[in-house]
């Protein structure tokens, strides 16, 4: 028993340290300035916005700079529910999108990236 437990001890221990040298943060949930949230209610109503609006801030970019934002669904293939909105978001000056993909039961955001040439400090690029 007592090598079970260490071994599950040193894993933990592995992956939080892997965790932290990779710099992984989990994104921002909400914004704390409303002009986020506006702007994205401005162009798109989904009930993830608030959340992705808090992803939007959390990375940096300004408000004033989202230019476009659709959504898209991804559906579990066996119920027809959705599992998954991909808020998809056109930044002035850049090409490319900036992506936040959320949760579709509670809108938490899962991740943060950017697709097709779009470069924010911070953020991986796919």
């Amino acid at each position: 028993m007592k090598t079970k437990s260490s071994a599950t001890i040193a894993l933990m221990a592995a992956v939080g340290v892997l965790t932290a040298c990779a710099g992984l943060q989990p994104p921002k949930q909400a914004a704390t300035d409303p002009a986020y949230l506006a702007r994205i209610d401005q162009l798109s109503q989904n009930r993830c916005n608030a959340q992705v609006a808090g992803a939007v801030e959390g990375v940096g970019v300004a408000p004033d700079r989202i230019t476009e934002l659709y959504y898209t669904r991804d559906m579990d293939g066996t119920n027809d529910r959705v599992v998954r909105y991909t808020a998809w978001i056109r930044l002035s000056g850049q090409p490319g999108h900036l992506i936040v993909d959320a949760d579709a039961m509670t809108c938490r955001a899962i991740q943060v990236y950017t697709r097709d040439g779009a470069d924010i400090e911070g953020v991986s690029s796919f």
